[in-house]
């Protein structure tokens, strides 16, 4: 097995390992003999649980980069590109929605580094939508209203609640048609 092979074996593990047992009660032990290699391997690609809970976020906060890069690119108005990128968003944090809790609700408030993360990736949505409506008088109030229902969204309907991705983008859709009133 190549090292490529086993770091994705390790990082699906350790996925896996957090999504059942959270961050506090999950051990390395737990995450090696998931992905069934020695301890000592762990130790090759990550320094700690946190290490490798904070690539597995990095992970995550790349392919939302990659969402807004995409989008910010394409040429649509500004519900229907606003409504695509909130359904691929939901979409990769509903694959990751354990992770996501974890974050949210565990670490968030007690490591500075997860802090970190999660309000440089909000500044880059609001940038975002900042930018998808700048044609418009009060640009940063839409931004802060979609940001906030978004959110309010992801916390409450998809992780607390555990609604279906579906439910959550169709309530964020008719949320939009309200709110920008199109």
């Amino acid at each position: 097995m190549s090292q490529s092979d086993t770091k994705v074996k390790l990082i699906d593990a350790a996925v896996k390992v957090f999504s059942e047992k959270g961050y506090f009660n999950t051990r390395v032990s737990d995450i090696v003999k998931e992905a069934g290699v020695a301890q000592g391997t762990f130790y090759i690609y990550f320094k700690s649980k946190e290490d490798a809970f904070l690539f597995i976020v990095n992970m995550v906060t790349s392919q939302m980069e990659d969402i807004i890069e995409k989008y910010r690119r394409l040429d649509l108005s500004q519900k229907d590109k606003i409504i695509r990128f909130a359904e691929e968003s939901y979409n990769l944090i509903s694959d990751y929605r354990e992770i996501a809790k974890i974050l949210f609700f565990q670490l968030m408030c007690v490591d500075e580094k997860f802090k970190e993360i999660y309000v440089e990736t909000n500044n880059k949505i609001k940038t975002f939508y900042i930018e998808t409506f700048k044609n418009k008088k009060n640009a940063e109030i839409f931004a802060d209203i979609i940001l906030g229902f978004g959110k309010r969204l992801l916390e409450f309907d998809l992780l607390m609640d555990d609604k279906p991705v579906k439910h959550v983008i169709d309530k964020f859709t008719s949320g939009i048609q309200i709110i920008l009133g199109d």
